[in-house]
């Protein structure tokens, strides 16, 4: 009994002894001291003008070890820490923060505060040179531990370009040039001394981490600006669901401005980037590369004509319509395309390629329309065009696709090609960045890269580019006509969910517009898309053209490179410059002004100068009011105008004061009594 009793006693003592050396070797592992990595800081994202678009900038936690502070100096100081730290931070009164240090420099063990999350570069060294913290880690007992943080100075512009580096689904160029920006990391040995506290240690195995490369992008902040406000304002006046613009320099590729906003009940913001990743059927847009398909294989020009009839044709069972009731009657296939007219273009598209539909799907592809772009961005490879015997070609595809439907193409691809008709056939690629700096100093360069060296011919251009400036001039985007200078561009309205039957279902439509400017010399492509406008307009013409020239005549106003060469003029000439008007008027005075002329017998002229002498002469409109058909107002001074018309028995509404620039009849329309005509002046 007793020997039992023995070795229960030498057991107990056996264990407690293991226990203890168990504890000691545990807590001499927990307070090696290790090495561990310290993130470099991330290289910065650039504009083209060097205006920061994103930049590492460091936040702290701190955190404050009461263990090592001067029982004495703290009674003494505690107050005006308390106040200063009341002071900086704001969150709590000093003598909030006093009962707290108090607190735990009363206590025993785990006297560890976590002072405060977050804190910035600037507040972390205002709080080094705070009462008793000023005397270090070991004195003052003042921890900070680095946390990596990323700021976008320019908030949401260009926010899902720039892009974020996340562990789940990162974006844009954080993401495509993540190795680049991460620089190499550094190597920190730690002390641990409490639970989630450690100290920084000396030590030869310490490795300073090395910064990122910077990268420099295309993007102008000034134009991104003017475009995002543009934007945003179209949305909450259309009460749209998203927009995207996407500026680009013809010659280089290089992308200014790219915008993505989407509406919520008011709130603009991006989420999500649908230049490059949004695909869906593009609509009148696309009736671009079908008129040049057709001018490439020789089948028309584009002075032939085309029945459009009474605006509908019948494929096999669908109907096809245009936007006009009534239709464009018998018209060129110039005008076809200038007034968008479905009828049109998909009757001439099916008559020359509907025993071989394979040959325009194979000009398409040619052009370069199809085929994915190898971005700087990845974005999702959903691009859909159809081909014969694929699933779900059939009779009607060639004709619905030739304006547009039965396809998925992004904004960003159907800026591409308006940018090569721009650009004289060459195809470049979007480019998103332009070098990668290291220390400030350039160390490589993005060149331009050329997809397709000739979409065309150069007389297949040659013979679409003045229609697409009549688009502008008189066509769907009359609307956004100005003296200044050119536009060319196609408009594009695509109803959402095509051929879906439900008459419960309201319709929705895509606005878009896609053109260059200025059409003599082109610096700049744009497009514009806005989907599901539900107030003030739904079309291309009067909800996504604005929006281009709200941007396209910022630009024009502030780059001066755009505008024409000064002429100088023979000072010795004094013949005033005249307007188209009432002949009486000027003949009156230039006598007065005792100018040699010529008078016209009819009451309204058109001025002529040769020489050095003024011709006015005769401008039939009073001829065109006898047949019953409009005049050519343009250029006419607008109070003369609304004489005119107001005589004749039409109701007039302008808008603007000086000359005539614009008029929703067109010249040669049938007009009567009563006919409603909106004028629009500019001086």
């Amino acid at each position: 009994m007793l020997y039992i009793f023995v070795c229960g006693i030498a057991f107990m003592i056996v264990s407690k002894v293991l226990m203890v050396q168990r504890l000691d070797s545990d807590i001499s592992t927990i307070n090696i001291p290790k090495l561990v990595k310290i993130t470099a800081p991330r290289g910065n994202i650039f504009s083209d003008d060097g205006s920061l678009l994103a930049i590492s900038m460091p936040l702290y936690n701190v955190f404050l070890d009461m263990s090592v502070m001067d029982h004495d100096l703290f009674n003494n100081e505690v107050s005006n820490l308390s106040s200063s730290l009341a002071l900086l931070f704001k969150d709590k009164t000093a003598n909030e923060y006093e009962k707290k240090l108090r607190e735990y420099q009363n206590k025993k063990n785990n006297k560890y505060i976590k002072l405060r999350t977050k804190v910035t570069h600037n507040d972390l060294t205002a709080l080094k040179n705070f009462p008793i913290l000023k005397l270090g880690q070991n004195q003052g007992g003042l921890i900070a531990e680095q946390r990596p943080n990323r700021e976008n100075p320019f908030g949401i512009l260009a926010k899902r370009t720039i892009g974020l580096l996340r562990e789940s689904n990162p974006i844009g160029i954080e993401r495509a040039y993540n190795k680049t920006l991460s620089g190499v990391d550094g190597w920190q040995l730690r002390q641990k001394i409490g639970k989630n506290f450690y100290r920084n240690e000396e030590s030869q195995h310490n490795v300073i981490p090395q910064s990122g490369n910077d990268i420099v992008t295309t993007i102008n902040i000034d134009m991104q600006d003017v475009a995002e406000n543009a934007l945003s304002n179209a949305l909450l006046y259309h009460n749209a669901d998203w927009g995207t613009v996407v500026l680009m320099e013809v010659q280089s590729g290089h992308v200014k401005v790219i915008a993505n906003l989407k509406n919520n009940d008011g709130e603009l913001d991006e989420y999500y980037n649908h230049a490059i990743a949004e695909h869906s059927e593009p609509g009148s847009t696309f009736k671009l590369a079908s008129v040049l398909a057709g001018l490439e294989d020789g089948f028309y020009r584009l002075t032939d004509s085309v029945d459009t009839e009474d605006g509908t044709h019948k494929f096999y069972n669908e109907i096809m319509r245009d936007s006009k009731k009534g239709g464009y009657g018998k018209i060129t296939i110039g005008d076809a395309f200038v007034y968008s007219s479905n009828v049109g273009i998909s009757k001439i598209t099916d008559k020359y390629y509907r025993n071989n539909p394979n040959n325009f799907i194979d000009r398409i592809y040619k052009m370069g329309l199809c085929d994915p772009l190898d971005l700087e961005l990845p974005y999702p490879n959903s691009l859909l065009i159809k081909k014969p015997g694929s699933n779900g070609w059939s009779g009607v595809t060639l004709p619905w696709m030739s304006i547009g439907y039965s396809l998925r193409l992004t904004p960003i691809h159907i800026l591409t090609f308006y940018n090569a008709v721009a650009n004289n056939g060459v195809m470049v690629l979007p480019l998103f960045t332009s070098s990668i700096l290291k220390d400030g100093k350039k160390i490589s360069s993005t060149s331009k890269k050329i997809i397709n060296p000739a979409i065309c011919s150069k007389a297949s251009l040659d013979a679409i580019k003045p229609y697409l400036i009549d688009v502008v001039e008189k066509g769907t985007a009359r609307s956004i006509r100005n003296k200044k200078y050119k536009i060319a561009g196609k408009t594009g309205t695509t109803l959402l969910a095509y051929g879906v039957k439900d008459k419960n279902k309201k319709k929705q439509y895509q606005a878009s517009f896609v053109g260059f400017f200025p059409a003599n010399k082109p610096k700049y492509s744009c497009i514009v898309v806005v989907n599901n406008p539900k107030e003030n307009g739904l079309y291309g013409g009067n909800v996504a053209a604005p929006i281009f020239k709200e941007i396209s005549d910022k630009l024009y106003a502030s780059d001066i490179s755009l505008h024409k060469s000064i002429e100088f003029i023979d000072v010795k000439s004094e013949l005033p410059n005249l307007s188209q008007g009432n002949t009486k008027d000027a003949n009156l005075l230039l006598k007065k002004l005792s100018i040699k002329h010529e008078v016209t017998n009819s009451n309204w002229m058109v001025p002529t100068v040769s020489n050095n002498q003024i011709n006015l002469d005769t401008r039939n409109i009073e001829n065109d009011f006898e047949k019953g058909v409009m005049p050519n107002l343009y250029g006419m001074n607008l109070m003369d105008a609304v004489y005119l018309l107001e005589n004749f028995g039409l109701e007039v509404m302008f808008d603007g004061r000086g000359y005539i620039i614009d008029q929703s009849i067109e010249k040669g329309e049938l007009i009567h009594n009563n006919t409603n005509i909106n004028l629009e002046a500019s001086l």
